[in-house]
């Protein structure tokens, strides 16, 4: 299993820069990413912004869209299947899981894992590869804990320096025996039986694959 789960932060803000250049050196060869803005309900200044920004830094982007018609099950299912790298972005954590459910996408990507494909989540994206995740609730006043797909055990905190969110995650941590907090511009990577951190501040409790 490749896993690259980032806590958050500006995808264009000069403190991120490095994460972003970490993603495009996961692979050996300049990596096909595939990136699904969903959580964020598609927004088109957010696509804009990956592709410039990947583009840039020697990537071949590709956006998968679930908010439109433009595109066909079967291309968005080519382009998954054809990905070095899945890319799963950040906004609405409940808007994600529903959509990726109904689209069919969550077999999609569930699939592309067991075969190796690096996923990348940041925020919504990263909880959902965990078990558990602290969320933003719907009216965005207060924190959740939320299930994920299970590809990892324990339980995710992104964007850890909000200090209202960290505190819902130390509420939780007696319940888990695998956590993982993450603050803004910081990554957990896993491939295989290996792991390791990206950026400072971390709050690591052990994490292993279920």
């Amino acid at each position: 299993m490749n896993l690259m789960l980032i806590g958050g932060g500006q995808l264009v803000a000069p403190s991120h820069q490095f994460i972003n250049r970490h993603v495009v050196q996961l692979t050996k060869h300049a990596p096909h990413i595939v990136f699904l803005p969903t959580a964020s309900r598609d927004e088109l200044l957010y696509q804009q912004q990956f592709r410039d920004t990947y583009e840039a830094i020697g990537a071949i982007v590709s956006i998968v869209t679930l908010f439109d018609d433009e595109q066909s099950m079967e291309t968005q299912r080519r382009l998954i299947e054809n990905a070095d790298i899945l890319y799963v972005g950040g906004g609405n954590y409940p808007l994600l899981v529903q959509t990726f459910a109904v689209k069919g996408m969550d077999v999609l990507l569930e699939q592309a894992i067991k075969r190796g494909t690096w996923y990348v989540g940041v925020s919504a994206g990263a909880i959902y590869a965990m078990e558990y995740g602290i969320r933003t609730s719907e009216d965005g006043t207060d924190y959740y804990l939320d299930t994920g797909q299970g590809w990892l055990s324990g339980c995710l905190c992104p964007h850890l320096n909000q200090e209202k969110r960290a505190t819902r995650f130390q509420e939780h941590l007696s319940q888990m025996n695998h956590a993982i907090g993450l603050p803004d511009d910081t990554a957990y990577i896993l491939s295989g039986t290996d792991y390791y951190r990206l950026g400072e501040g971390h709050a690591l409790y052990g994490c292993y694959i279920k």
